[in-house]
C-alpha cells in the first residue's frame, strides 16, 4: 500500500510526522535528491479480496481499450507494422506522474459504473454489487502506522490488485473525452497513441516546438493528471525497449536504465529452486 500527500487521518486521530513504512528511492530519475516511492505493504489486508474480485470483472474492459498495450511483446508486434517518416515525424513518450495515488476516486467509480452498465451483462453477479465492492476497496483504504490510523482520500494504493485496471480505465476515459477528439487543437499531430498503464508511446507528426506546446496544453486539462514528455532525438525508451528509426522503420534493442547493475540472485541462495531456475529463463526471454 502506498501513501501520498493526499492522505489524512480520521478526525478522531492525529497525524504523525512519519507516515511511511519505508521509501523506495528512484535514483534513475534524479540522484540529488532522488524522488521516493513510499511503500506500505498491503499483503493480507482486509480489502484485498474485494480488489481481486472486482479486478476479475474489470480486466476484460481494460483489454478492450483500443490503445491498450499488454507488454513488450505487444509493442514489438505493433512496431513491426509501422512505417516512420523521420523528416516529418518524431517519437515521443509520456509518463503520468504518480498515477495510482492521484486518480480521483469518485470520478473513477463513475467510469466503472458506466462500463458495467453498458450493453448486455452476461454474469450472475449484478453490476451494482461489483460497484459497491469497488467503492469499499477504493474509498475505505485504512492503514496503521506508528499507532495511528490513516485513510487514503485520493487515488488507490499501488499494491492493490485492481489498481492497474482502475488507472487504465480512468486514463482511457480522459483520453477519449479530452485528447483524441476534434476539440483537441493538436489531434491531427497525433499519428499514434498507445499506452501501458502510465507510459504512453506517441508518433508525433509536427515540429518539436509544437510537441512542447501540446504537452503544456495537455497539463491544463485535468488537475489529477500531470504528464512529463521525452521527445526522441533520435531514440526513446519505452518499457524495456530503446526505439529508434532506421531506413523508414522503427527498430529496437533492449533498454537498460543508467542505474542498472545486472544484479541477480545467486544460485546458492536458499530461495525456492523454481524461482532460481526461472531467473535465467526470464533473462533469455527478455533478450
Amino acid at each position: 500500500m502506498v501513501g501520498s500527500p493526499n492522505m489524512r487521518p480520521p478526525s478522531s486521530l492525529k497525524p504523525t510526522q512519519k507516515l511511511w513504512t519505508f521509501i523506495l528511492p528512484k535514483i534513475h530519475k534524479n540522484k540529488h535528491p532522488p524522488p521516493g516511492r513510499p511503500i506500505i505493504s498491503e499483503i493480507g489486508s482486509i480489502l484485498e479480496p474485494l480488489s481481486q474480485f472486482c479486478d476479475w470483472f474489470l480486466q476484460p474492459f481494460v483489454k478492450q481499450i483500443p490503445t491498450y498495450l499488454k507488454d513488450t511483446t505487444d509493442v514489438l508486434a505493433l512496431l513491426d507494422t509501422l512505417e516512420f517518416d523521420k523528416e516529418k515525424e518524431h517519437l515521443m513518450t509520456l509518463d503520468v506522474a504518480s498515477l495510482y495515488t492521484n486518480i480521483p476516486q469518485e470520478a473513477t467509480l463513475e467510469v466503472i459504473n458506466n462500463l458495467l452498465n453498458r450493453g448486455v451483462w452476461n454474469y450472475i453477479t449484478p453490476p451494482e454489487f461489483i460497484l459497491d465492492l469497488a467503492h469499499l476497496a477504493l474509498t475505505r483504504n485504512f492503514f496503521e502506522f506508528d499507532k495511528n490510523f490513516f485513510l487514503q482520500i485520493q487515488g488507490t494504493s499501488m499494491g492493490s490488485t485492481f489498481a492497474p485496471s482502475l488507472a487504465c480505465l480512468y486514463v482511457d476515459h480522459f483520453k477519449k473525452e479530452m485528447v483524441l477528439t476534434e476539440e483537441n487543437p493538436y489531434v491531427n499531430h497525433i499519428r499514434l497513441w498507445k499506452r501501458y498503464i502510465d507510459d504512453i508511446l506517441i508518433i508525433w507528426r509536427g515540429t518539436k516546438e509544437e510537441a512542447t506546446t501540446f504537452i503544456t496544453w495537455l497539463n491544463t486539462l485535468n488537475p489529477f493528471l500531470r504528464f512529463t514528455a521525452t521527445l526522441g532525438d533520435p531514440a526513446v525508451s519505452f518499457l524495456d525497449l530503446l526505439i529508434t528509426e532506421r531506413n523508414g522503420s522503427l527498430t529496437t534493442v533492449v533498454y537498460y536504465k543508467p542505474t542498472d547493475r545486472n544484479t541477480l540472485l545467486q544460485f546458492q541462495s536458499f530461495h525456492p529452486r523454481s524461482l532460481r531456475e526461472n531467473l535465467p529463463v526470464g533473462q533469455f526471454l527478455r533478450l
